[in-house]
């Protein structure tokens, strides 16, 4: 189903309460001067409506950082089950909803992983329009529009209203006791629709063109680039839990110290620390930062587009703002291997000397 409707902003606490209905509301709120994290707000006035990035992306409401998959006593091993509560994920932008559609094809993916899933399925997600900033490059990966299966409501910031998308029976019936609160759009509320998101187009401030991504990737493998970025890599993985699309995670057994038992414990990983591809016999896969810090371009720009069709970045900017190397500048590395090399001088007599 898909429903278009606008309510006014004085409104906004009647939509709160209604979202309140199915369970708690998390949402961007001001931590620093500079931040934001998803917490937990019990009025609309705790929101930071101003937020474009958290710190950390919607995936640690259903992926979290550390979690028990089963545990076991004696010769008994049970199943973890994660306590679900239903909730309401508030102001998730076009790129973070881009990145939960890619975490849903990871994790719904045979073998399904149920802790996820009972998670999502638990939640109601509500997107919110944004204006980017200087870092924001989601435009130029094609997500700078609203993945429509990763939302159920969407609200676009059109003046003194909001313009409102709902897709799922769910979120509709939050507000059918409701009827004074939302109204059917006009031909004005759609101009002005159509205003925001054409203007929103023209705001972003870098990008690079993403046609020939693929083959940038792919024929500039070895450029010297990689090793200047890659000796510069603290290799501390800042960039990976900030992600919106980092998956990867180490299983850890935790015996208990006073009884037959344990957990087995699945928590984030990330393929920039130095023992992540390290296996048996002490053989490392990707020794080097240098090798590191291609693999992780490898997989958001081009690796992950083999078996799903798409790349996994999603041009949020986060990596960028939180690497202390400065060589998570996606777009300053992309626009570097795009550019044409400059040939170097041919061998002759003058050069042989």
């Amino acid at each position: 189903m898909e429903r278009f409707y606008c309510f006014s902003k004085d409104k906004f606490l009647d939509f709160f309460k209604a979202l309140e209905s199915f369970g708690t509301v998390q949402a961007p709120v001001r931590v620093t001067d500079q931040s934001f994290a998803f917490r937990a707000v019990k009025e609309p006035k705790e929101i930071a409506f101003e937020a474009l990035r958290t710190i950390l992306p919607p995936k640690k409401f259903f992926y979290p950082g550390r979690e028990t998959l089963v545990s076991w006593q004696g010769n008994e091993v049970k199943d973890h089950q994660p306590e679900i509560q239903k909730q309401v994920l508030f102001g998730v932008h076009p790129c973070d909803l881009a990145g939960l559609g890619i975490m849903d094809t990871i994790f719904s993916a045979d073998p399904q992983d149920n802790h996820y899933l009972l998670r999502r399925e638990a939640t109601i997600v509500v997107g919110l329009s944004c204006m980017p900033d200087k870092h924001c490059f989601c435009k130029s990966m094609g997500t700078d529009t609203p993945d429509s299966s990763a939302y159920d409501i969407f609200l676009t910031d059109i003046g003194e209203e909001y313009f409102i998308e709902i897709k799922t029976p769910r979120a509709y019936s939050l507000f059918e006791n409701d009827q004074l609160l939302l109204k059917p759009i006009t031909e004005e509320h759609r101009e002005k629709y159509k205003d925001f998101w054409l203007k929103r187009s023209e705001a972003f401030q870098i990008g690079f063109a993403s046609d020939n991504l693929r083959a940038t990737m792919d024929m500039e493998w070895d450029n010297p680039i990689w090793d200047e970025l890659g000796n510069r890599c603290l290799s501390c993985g800042n960039c990976v839990p900030v992600c919106p699309t980092c998956y990867c995670f180490d299983v850890i057994d935790v015996a208990s110290l006073h009884e037959d038992g344990g957990e087995r414990i699945r928590e984030w990983d990330a393929c920039q620390f130095t023992g992540f591809a390290k296996v048996a016999g002490d053989f490392n896969f990707r020794p080097g930062p240098v090798d590191r810090l291609k693999f992780w371009y490898r997989h958001k720009l081009h690796g992950f587009e083999d078996p799903h069709g798409m790349p996994t970045c999603v041009g949020c900017g986060r990596c960028t703002v939180s690497c202390p190397s400065g060589i998570d500048d996606i777009v300053g590395t992309v626009l570097r291997l795009q550019a044409k090399v400059e040939e170097e001088p041919k061998k002759g007599p003058a050069n042989d000397k």
